[in-house]
């Protein structure tokens, strides 16, 4: 029998393209690299701020507006019997719950272009670690309007899927043991589709070479999104999503970008802390 050759160290062992296993790794990687850097604190306090600040100010136009409206649609629920009003209150809380879910949604989506700047840094800062090439500066209002094109894109694929989901929760209220998975699914696709594009758009590529390159790597992506599902479970931990997730995005996209140049031997060592 032919003895098996081990390969030689000049050799290294090819690893398979990075998949769902990287991609947790890496989201979860960037909560590592933010909690053990106070120098990025300030920065990662940023969009903290801004996205609780959209959030209170929506969710509050939301409190407000939506549940006077389901009232006057349905009318006073107690004159309407006992029936009719377990109704009502299943349209409010469905409807209260949708608009902070959107509120909840736009304060994100937006609180990342208004951050840029610090986001910025906080990707400069992770990619530095890693050793990758620095790459030119490039302006505020180009920043916003790729960013503005992420979360147009990230919209039109979540959205009309979230609400179809509350429609279906709506008429069919023993469904909601699927459509809760679905609409927590969904959410962390459209957020993470979010995170992982900021490390390419603020490049400057272009948004069709950002949508495949998330197709190529579909499996990483699902993998982080899996790490965004999973601390959306601890409240105290989901309002450092943004500024840990876009870390965690840095290093996955750079890992990826190595595999895809040929380098696919060891994965990048995390940054120093």
């Amino acid at each position: 029998m032919t003895p098996m050759i081990a390969p030689s160290p000049q050799s290294p062992i090819e690893r398979p393209r990075p998949g769902a296993k990287e991609g947790l790794r890496s989201f979860f990687g960037g909560f590592g690299f933010i909690l053990s850097n106070p120098g990025v604190w300030p920065l990662a306090l940023v969009p903290v701020a801004v996205a609780l600040a959209l959030f209170g100010g929506l969710g509050y136009l939301a409190a407000e507006l939506v549940p006077p409206r389901i009232e006057a649609l349905f009318g006073e629920p107690a004159a309407r019997g006992t029936a009719m009003g377990v109704v009502a209150w299943l349209v409010k809380a469905l409807a209260l719950a949708l608009a902070l879910l959107a509120a909840a949604l736009v304060s994100f989506g937006l609180a990342q272009p208004l951050s840029g700047p610090a986001l910025e840094r906080i990707v400069r800062r992770v990619e530095a670690g890693l050793g990758a090439p620095p790459w030119p500066n490039t302006s505020f209002i180009a920043d916003i309007a790729r960013s503005l094109q992420t979360v147009i894109v990230g919209f039109a694929f979540a959205l009309p899927l979230l609400a179809l989901l509350f429609v279906i929760d709506l008429f069919v209220p023993p469904a909601i043991v699927v459509t809760f998975p679905a609409k927590l699914l969904v959410t962390a696709l459209m957020i993470t589709w979010d995170l992982c594009d900021y490390p390419l758009s603020i490049r400057g590529v272009a948004a069709g070479e950002r949508v495949a390159f998330f197709r190529r790597n579909s499996r990483a992506a699902l993998g982080f999104g899996l790490g965004l599902a999973l601390i959306s479970l601890v409240p105290c931990l989901i309002v450092l999503a943004l500024p840990a997730g876009v870390a965690g995005a840095a290093r996955l996209v750079v890992t990826i970008e190595r595999w895809e140049r040929g380098d696919k031997g060891a994965p990048p060592s995390p940054p120093p802390s």
